[in-house]
């Protein structure tokens, strides 16, 4: 077994340090996000809606590993907070199409700052440029989305 320990013998798999990163980054993220009164679960949703306006309620909660409840529960608030619109999808009556409001896309680009401030400092750390880290990580998630598609990889 090649020994993989890191971080003050913290971490043996890749999968400790991406779960070290993701609480730092809540951590580092929260107090704007209270300031704004979002939670985080509300950030991602407001986030992906940012980012595919229009997207159907679903297809968010899917993305950002919500059940439906969850998700419901969610998007109710965030209409409620006059973050978001819900519009009936013309193609299926049972859909919704969801859409921010000006101030949902207000709040998602202030918190966007700080995202991009808090990537900035970790590449600035590691001494990696931004679109070469990225570059990685994209090659990480796309190799592991592989092999839990392919049930021969993994037997």
């Amino acid at each position: 077994m090649q020994n993989n320990k890191g971080m003050n013998n913290m971490s043996y798999y890749l999968n400790c340090h991406v779960l070290i990163l993701n609480k730092a980054h809540q951590t580092f993220i929260n107090p704007y996000l209270k300031e704004k009164n979002v939670s985080y679960n509300q950030y991602e949703m407001i986030l992906h809606i940012y980012h595919d306006e229009g997207s159907i309620q679903r297809k968010i909660a899917s993305a950002c590993g919500t059940d439906k409840c969850g998700a419901s529960r969610s998007l109710r608030i965030l209409e409620d907070k006059q973050l978001i619109i819900k519009k009936m999808d013309e193609n299926n009556r049972r859909s919704y199409q969801l859409f921010l409001t000006a101030k949902g896309k207000k709040i998602v680009e202030d918190i966007i700052e700080k995202e991009i401030q808090w990537e900035d400092y970790i590449c600035k750390e590691m001494d990696i440029e931004k679109e070469k880290f990225f570059e990685i990580l994209d090659n990480a998630c796309i190799s592991s989305l592989k092999l839990i598609k392919n049930d021969d990889m993994i037997k």
